[in-house]
């Protein structure tokens, strides 16, 4: 259950939180779309370029679209 914080405190910045049975520490990446939300920790992230991610979901939302003008799956993913 959220509790809320004190009403005139000062909070934190750079502390891990926890969200539901998520913990979350600084540096990790939140990634979310229509589908929903996930972590990339920061220990994880390996070779994945800053832009990474963006491209990935700019490829995912063309995809979309192509799909939505009528082109089947394996057209817009040249399968």
């Amino acid at each position: 259950m959220p509790n809320a914080g004190e009403p005139k405190g000062f909070g934190e910045i750079g502390v891990p939180i926890r969200i539901g049975n998520q913990k979350i520490e600084p540096g990790d990446w939140l990634l979310g779309d229509d589908d929903g939300v996930t972590v990339l920790p920061r220990k994880n992230r390996g070779g994945i370029t800053p832009t990474g991610p963006w491209t990935f979901w700019k490829k995912k939302n063309r995809i979309r679209e192509e799909i939505k003008e009528g082109r089947t799956l394996a057209q817009v993913t040249d399968c």
